[in-house]
């Protein structure tokens, strides 16, 4: 007789209890099948028995699969497949399920746990355990599989709030694991943070160098928004020409901006140290950074300052422009910024040159100085000008201070605003060293050059009363402007510079060349090759300073 009564399509049973996956992730957010369920369970389980009278009773979930059994009282827990379980079908019933008996309910007459090929189920209550947002999780049943017991409607009504602890406990657990993985993410975060901010620290300089008439205070300040950190990165290098100052900034917050962040400053510092110009170092870098793995950016400001003379070259990529702020009013030195370093591979990198004729203060800085919270303004440019804006009247300001309080003053509306790192350099400069004098001259790119260099040369050597060194000189220039016009064909410059203190009288040759000159003795009947060994007879020293796409070739002369 069972046999003739249908049984419910499992296949249907979704369709009534709505979106499937929602449920399901409801189910993995609720429930951890992998972990211990909770103590209480075992009690909730014996008290429905207590009040409903029937001896087994068994907190179910459903997942895609399973039917997964967590609590049992009556009988050992167990698993079965979903098309099997009746509680899968009570679920859509979408409320509190009763059966008398199953064996004569057209539901289940002829069900597996009904019928005896799983079970011989006779009297059967299911309440379904529902989230607040109503997403079905299971069950707690109640069952006697020896004769049927009808149920009060107190004792369903025990039976639907018992079901409702159970989320709640499902909810309390869930509410922990949360908790946990939060506070596990945090100290994860912070042991990488901790990590990535030693790898910052050990990679910035500890010390910066002094020179003879310059000198340069640093601040670093971390974000604190997150547990990682950024790229910023300064540096200050003496060469033998001029201070060079970096100012840095790596994409992103994490280890990997830290570690490139190294590379970079490593990379800067080593085309510097050779001797390359701004542009030229720049260049360089960013084709470098081609080989590099990932796909992060560093926007950087290279400033190259002569000691001697004032002159500064400026180049940047993608970065905020240098700020000279004393004496005078303040204003950002002219610069046109190429690409962020590692964006394009051929990249340019153009260089501007000024002239500092007096002491003078310069501030280089990453954007975290002027992009805070509170900067104001509805969008990020907005916030930006404002920040500018705001440094430019604490620059003003503080002109007078000393360079540790102007920089804490400077980071004072950074500090705490949980927002980006910040990077800056205070440089002060005692102004070009007294009695330095310099000129320069472009020539055209013929043998017109070497008359033009003579007769500028005669005149300037007149103006400066070195009369007396004029033929050693004019001899240094011919030769060093004849190599570069014979040996590039291209346009060249020449800079004249005399160090009245030290009695030395420079001259420099810039070509569009990258190879360096050699002095080589010549046969008597040669008609070439003494050019640079007369230099070398005549010059105190001589030297070649890389200048990226080319170089310029330096002779000093002891003068009167």
């Amino acid at each position: 007789m069972n046999a003739a009564v249908p049984a419910p399509d499992p296949a249907v049973v979704p369709d009534v209890l709505g979106d499937e996956t929602d449920r399901l992730a409801a189910l993995r957010d609720y429930v951890d099948v992998s972990a211990d369920p909770p103590a209480e369970l075992q009690a909730v389980v014996r008290l429905a028995t207590r009040l409903t009278g029937l001896p087994n009773a068994v907190v179910n979930i459903v997942d895609e699969r399973y039917q997964r059994q967590l609590a049992a009282e009556g009988f050992d827990r167990g698993v079965c497949a979903r098309e099997d379980s009746m509680c899968y079908y009570a679920l859509g019933t979408g409320g509190l399920v009763h059966t008398t008996d199953a064996r004569q309910d057209a539901r289940w007459a002829a069900h597996p746990w009904v019928d005896g090929t799983l079970g011989r189920i006779r009297t059967y209550a299911a309440a379904p355990l529902l989230t607040p947002d109503h997403q079905a999780l299971g069950t707690l049943c109640v069952f006697d599989d020896t004769r049927p017991r009808p149920l009060t409607a107190t004792q369903r009504a025990d039976l639907a709030d018992l079901a409702t602890l159970v989320v709640s406990l499902f909810d309390r657990e869930r509410r922990a694991r949360l908790v946990a993985q939060h506070a596990e993410e945090l100290r994860l975060a912070r042991a990488a943070a901790e990590t990535a901010r030693a790898l910052q620290e050990a990679l910035l300089p500890h010390a910066l160098p002094a020179g003879e008439r310059v000198r340069v205070t640093s601040r670093y300040l971390p974000g604190t928004d997150g547990a990682e950190v950024g790229g910023d990165f300064f540096d200050a290098i003496r060469t033998d020409t001029s201070f060079v100052l970096v100012m840095g900034d790596v994409q992103g917050h994490n280890s990997a901006a830290a570690a490139l962040m190294g590379r970079v400053r490593t990379a800067v510092r080593a085309y510097v140290s050779e001797g390359h110009d701004p542009s030229a170092v720049l260049e360089r870098t960013n084709r470098l950074m081609q080989s590099f793995d990932g796909d992060l950016f560093a926007t950087c400001c290279l400033l190259a300052l002569d000691e001697r003379t004032g002159d500064v070259s400026v180049a940047s990529a993608g970065h905020p422009a240098p700020v000279a702020f004393a004496p005078g009013a303040v204003r950002s030195l002219d610069v046109d910024p190429g690409p962020p370093l590692g964006v394009q591979p051929e990249a340019a990198y153009p260089q501007t040159r000024h002239r500092l004729e007096t002491a003078g203060r310069l501030l280089l800085h990453t954007d975290g100085v002027v992009e805070w919270p509170g900067a104001g303004g509805p969008s990020t440019r907005a916030a930006t000008a404002a920040g500018e804006e705001a440094l430019h009247r604490a620059l003003a300001d503080g002109a007078g201070d000393d360079a540790g309080t102007l920089a804490d003053r400077l980071l004072a509306p950074v500090r705490g605003s949980g927002h980006d790192d910040a990077a800056l350099l205070v440089v002060d400069y005692d102004g070009p060293a007294p009695g330095t004098r310099e000129n320069r001259l472009l020539l055209p790119a013929d043998t017109r050059a070497v008359g033009a260099a003579r007769d500028w040369l005669r005149s300037t050597l007149d103006a400066w009363e070195l009369t007396s060194a004029a033929d050693e000189a004019e001899l240094v220039i011919s030769e060093l402007v004849t190599n570069a016009v014979l040996h590039t064909g291209s346009p060249t410059a020449v800079t004249l510079r005399h160090e009245v203190s030290d009695r030395l009288l420079s001259v420099g040759v810039e070509d569009s060349s990258t190879q360096h000159p050699q002095p080589r003795e010549s046969d008597d009947d040669a008609t070439g090759g003494r050019g640079m060994h007369i230099v070398q007879l005549l010059a105190q020293r001589w030297w070649v300073a890389p200048r990226g796409d080319g170089k310029t070739v330096w002779a000093d002369l002891l003068v009167a």
